[in-house]
């Protein structure tokens, strides 16, 4: 059974107070600074009310400086009660061979929140890479299109590496560029071990909107999963940079499982 989450990178810009353009980078230093595990908690309690299977932590709410052994078991504490779990670890892997430390913390904060995979975008050279770190740390990785129009893109990067690494789709970021997320789906068919669901207004656009209410089908996509007996996790990414997503968020997941009950 397909299981709901939602990308904590959606509340990229809530530290900055949705000021209507995106600066991800003073965004990612705002949230890394923030008092932790407190910013992190506090997002999983707005989301409440939108009945979450699971939370998908996006890296720099989960920085390595701020987790120790101590506060990732508060954290996976607090989602149990919640009848909850970590999805993935969202987020880049840096090239082990240009900085070896940074790619190791990766790996071991997705260790220690007990999430089965990073799901990220990174070069193809790097996904390459990462094999004896998934094995050491037991966790895989979803290659997450960013620029890739088609499927054929994504089995590109991830060629290879199918023991470690598999297809990360993101349906948002394809339209976005253009692209068909259902036809993708479909054609990279049992390859895909993890779905961010994110839909966007216009071809070309920043921004996200509540799902069904942009360009993608999400509908169609949900077929397709469906079709190849899909079983993982459906990460529910709503970024904007005007206004608090939670109200979108909430819609979105009542949105995924009226479509999955049908």
């Amino acid at each position: 059974m397909m299981k709901i989450s939602c990308v904590t990178a959606s509340y990229v810009m809530d530290l900055m107070g949705y000021p209507g353009h995106f600066d991800w980078a003073r965004a990612s230093q705002l949230i890394e600074e923030s008092p932790f595990p407190q910013t992190l908690e506090a997002l999983i309690a707005r989301l409440a009310r939108a009945r979450l299977d699971g939370i998908e932590p996006w890296f720099p709410h989960v920085a390595a400086q701020n987790l120790t052994p101590a506060n990732a078991r508060r954290l996976l504490g607090n989602l149990q009660a919640r009848g909850m779990s970590f999805a993935a670890c969202a987020g880049g892997i840096a090239d082990p061979a240009v900085d070896p430390d940074a790619a190791e913390e990766a790996f071991q904060i997705a260790a220690l929140l007990k999430t089965p995979l990073i799901a990220g975008h990174m070069p193809a050279d790097t996904v390459r890479q990462l094999g004896p770190l998934c094995a050491r740390h037991g966790v895989k990785v979803a290659f997450e299109n960013g620029g890739e129009k088609d499927a054929d893109e994504i089995k590109a990067a991830i060629a290879g590496c199918e023991a470690w690494a598999g297809a990360g789709l993101d349906t948002g970021n394809m339209a976005t560029h253009g692209g068909d997320p259902v036809r993708a789906a479909r054609e990279l068919g049992t390859a895909i071990i993890h779905v961010h669901l994110k839909d966007v207004p216009a071809v070309g656009s920043d921004e996200c909107v509540a799902l069904g209410t942009g360009i993608v089908d999400i509908r169609g996509v949900l077929a397709e999963l469906k079709a190849v007996s899909y079983q993982g996790w459906l990460s529910i990414e709503v970024e904007t940079s005007s206004h608090d997503p939670t109200a979108d968020i909430i819609a979105s997941a009542e949105t995924v499982r009226s479509m999955l009950g049908a």
